[in-house]
């Protein structure tokens, strides 16, 4: 499966860096540790940082990758009635970074849980100062014949503008991680119109029963990072009777309170065991809120 030899290479990376190349942010483990945390948990006697170092890129795909890869391989068990029948899928992935997305599909295409023969999985992110190259480098070295990859490093605000225009159309829309990352760097005025041009996208190109999926923090947007109602915002600007919704969240063992958002899912393990990746701390269970918008085709 792509994930496992999408992990060896970035723990290899990381292996090889720590023996003769310093880390720029003192010393790979601590550093990449440390800026990860700023830039999740922003405060105001810190500046800003972003996702601008290979070193940080490859830590996060050891530490991250199996926590929110399960996350979407549960929200992708929902789309079963897409999933099972498609011979050839089409996946718009925002805010690609190590393509997790891609990477739950795989394991449920070789674990049997759905059949689809081929997939063409176009990735947006600004991947700012080149930080996913070498993580995506390996992804298009690791992938099988029948997955089709392209990648775009725009800003997404600028890419929806072109979405319009497009004859391709996909049949999964997913945004993991997005919003939380783009409210730390975006005006809501400017998520909003984001927002308005996805749901005109929806409401008038994609086909019936495709799906738009978000998986992001569990927190409000009166959090910092927080972003639960961009999705709903999402929703609101859909067409009423043409979309249909679910929404939850997993508790997350590590806090001593978990938020509600709609219903509680039953189970919060990862897909994964995770002992391979121990020296990058990961965590141990899924905890993110996720909305399933499926565009249903009825009227009211």
């Amino acid at each position: 499966m792509i994930i496992e030899n999408l992990l060896i290479a970035c723990d290899q990376r990381l292996k090889n860096n720590r023996h003769g190349k310093p880390c720029p942010n003192d010393g790979i483990n601590n550093g990449c540790e440390s800026c990860l945390h700023s830039i999740h948990f922003p405060t105001e006697d810190s500046p800003q940082k972003k996702y601008d170092c290979v070193h940080m890129a490859d830590y996060y795909v050891c530490k991250y990758t199996y926590k929110y890869t399960s996350e979407l391989i549960y929200a992708f068990d929902q789309l079963s009635d897409l999933l099972k029948r498609s011979e050839h899928l089409n996946v718009l992935s925002f805010g690609c970074g190590p393509c997790t997305d891609l990477l739950a599909l795989d394991f449920l295409r070789h674990t049997k849980k759905f059949s689809y023969s081929s997939i063409s999985f176009r990735g947006i992110d600004y991947n700012t100062s080149n930080v996913w190259n070498k993580v995506h480098a390996d992804i298009m070295r690791i992938k099988n014949q029948s997955t089709d990859i392209t990648f775009e490093y725009r800003d997404a605000c600028e890419i929806i503008n072109d979405l319009v225009e497009t004859t391709w159309i996909p049949d999964i829309v997913t945004f993991q991680y997005f919003f939380s990352d783009m409210g730390k760097n975006t005006e809501p005025s400017a998520i909003n119109e984001f927002l308005c041009k996805l749901a005109t996208f929806a409401n008038n190109n994609m086909r019936e029963h495709s799906y738009i999926v978000l998986n992001d923090i569990n927190l409000s947007t009166t959090y910092p990072s927080g972003c639960r109602e961009y999705f709903n915002k999402l929703f609101e600007c859909l067409h009423k009777g043409r979309f249909i919704m679910d929404f939850g969240y997993f508790h997350n063992d590590s806090q001593p309170h978990t938020y509600a958002y709609g219903h509680k899912f039953e189970n919060n393990t990862l897909f994964f065991k995770t002992n391979s990746m121990a020296m990058y701390n990961p965590p141990s269970n899924c905890s993110s809120a996720q909305m399933l918008i499926k565009k249903d085709g009825k009227t009211t």
